[in-house]
């Protein structure tokens, strides 16, 4: 038996294989090495597969959020074969899942994932030939959840949002200024926190005035990496993470703006990674 996980800040999408089918998918909180515990990953994997099956799962391919460092990646490694022993554990980042999941052999792609958090890669068609590490949701992260919502919250919260929208926010979330701040600086997981707010923007993206936040943060994500990259406009660009899928219609127009070529955009790359690796 194999399991797959490809997991970002947010949420884990796991798939148990057994040969070409499919035994179980379930979905757990996000293993961000960085954001999580031991106890957390552990009760993860106990609540969700059965006592008789862990024995059997021989390989666990896990690409994930916040595993481009070693240490944390050894650290992930070593939680998981506490409890699947008979495994041997292998840990990717969730981009190099995202490469292998959307980007075909023999075309020069950049693959970039646009999730709660945002990084990306360039693949000339067999090898990844360059790596960029995020900055994380505090300094980087354009074009992400974390940053779309960040942008949102400055003109809620500043009052330079229109009236209904400013309403409409607070009676949505049923939150208010203090609740929000509070979340932000003294709780955990502050990133999944922001990066619901991106709802509020699908709830109101016909609006012109919360469309423009997210073109901003699409924009930004594009001028600081991809058009930093030498003849970038030969590349496709392949883009995996909700943010992407959801916000499909203005990542088109960023694009277009620049003359860059569309890729595919996939929501989640579990299914197409499962293809790869059986």
């Amino acid at each position: 038996m194999k399991l797959i996980a490809d997991s970002g800040s947010t949420k884990t999408s796991w798939l148990l294989l057994a040969g070409e089918n499919t035994l179980q998918a379930f979905e757990t909180i996000g293993m961000n090495p960085f954001f999580i515990s031991e106890d957390e990953v552990i009760d993860a994997l106990e609540t969700n597969l059965r006592p008789d099956v862990i024995p059997n799962i021989k390989e666990v391919h896990f690409f994930g959020a916040g595993c481009s460092t070693l240490e944390k990646a050894e650290w992930l490694q070593d939680v998981i074969q506490k409890t699947i022993p008979n495994a041997e554990i292998n840990i990717k980042t969730d981009i190099e899942g995202a490469v292998l999941s959307v980007a075909n052999q023999g075309e020069k792609s950049i693959v970039s994932i646009l999730g709660t958090g945002s990084s990306f890669r360039i693949f000339d068609g067999e090898n990844i030939i360059k790596k960029y590490s995020s900055l994380g949701y505090i300094v980087g992260d354009e074009g992400s959840g974390t940053h779309i919502s960040k942008a949102l919250l400055r003109k809620v919260m500043y009052g330079q949002c229109s009236e209904f929208i400013q309403f409409d926010f607070y009676q949505f979330f049923d939150t208010n200024y203090d609740e929000i701040i509070a979340n932000i600086y003294t709780k955990p997981f502050p990133n999944r926190y922001l990066a619901q707010f991106t709802t509020f923007c699908s709830r109101h993206i016909a609006s012109p005035e919360i469309e423009q936040i997210v073109l901003d943060s699409f924009e930004e994500n594009i001028k600081t990496h991809i058009l930093n990259i030498p003849n970038a406009k030969e590349f496709k660009l392949h883009f995996v993470g909700s943010i992407a899928f959801h916000f499909k219609p203005q990542l088109e127009k960023v694009l277009a703006k620049h003359n860059l070529q569309l890729g595919n955009i996939v929501q989640k790359p579990i299914h197409f990674l499962a293809r790869k690796l059986k």
